[in-house]
């Protein structure tokens, strides 16, 4: 029994470590440039996946001054750019965390090696990095291009090509859902408990 506990113990530690690690970004803020707002605008940043798959932890948004958004959210989500369908979306809140220029709202999808994707987020009238600013992208992924239009829902469009404006983020792991959600390690834990809780009316 005490081995087998300590085998469940350890799987349990690993597991709580890979939870805690900080997940990769797909850019990198190095100056924001003057933040501007001129109207709601879909702002979209094509890019392709590498050779790893990516597992997709959260989607961020753009906070200038960290002071919240002005609308309370901004939604962002993730389009499939050859056949144009929403993989998935979230509303990144006011209260959602900030990590360095970026709030971030929790989500859970692969993304697949060798496929491209666009990462879009409505500005909602909120500040955007105006003039491009300067960041850098993961070297897990490359980066393809930029598509935006102007509106108030979350929209792949290719009204206007001639830049990024940094408005979404995503963090991510390399491989497929090499994380277990926190459900999951509860039932796990749940699991343990019943286990020793038999084997001792077994030896009792």
């Amino acid at each position: 029994m005490k081995s087998a506990t300590r085998k469940f113990a350890l799987v349990v530690a690993a597991c709580c470590m890979s939870l805690g690690a900080q997940a990769n970004v797909l850019r990198s803020i190095i100056s924001e440039d003057a933040p501007g707002t001129n109207g709601a605008w879909s702002f979209g940043t094509i890019f392709t996946v590498g050779a790893n798959n990516l597992n997709v932890t959260s989607l961020g948004a753009y906070d200038f001054g960290g002071d919240g958004f002005t609308t309370g959210q901004i939604t962002v989500g993730i389009f499939d750019e050859i056949s144009s369908a929403l993989l998935v979306s979230t509303n990144v809140l006011s209260s959602d965390p900030l990590l360095g220029l970026y709030r971030y709202s929790s989500v859970n999808i692969d993304l697949l090696a060798g496929h491209q994707y666009r990462l879009v987020a409505d500005s909602g009238s909120d500040n955007y990095i105006q003039g491009n600013g300067t960041w850098t992208f993961s070297s897990d992924v490359t980066f393809n291009g930029y598509g935006y239009c102007s509106g108030t829902s979350l929209t792949k469009c290719d009204n206007n090509t001639e830049g990024d404006y940094g408005m979404a983020n995503l963090q991510y792991n390399v491989g497929s859902q090499s994380v277990p959600e926190p459900a999951s390690l509860a039932l796990l834990g749940l699991g343990l408990v019943g286990l020793v809780a038999s084997r001792r009316r077994k030896t009792a």
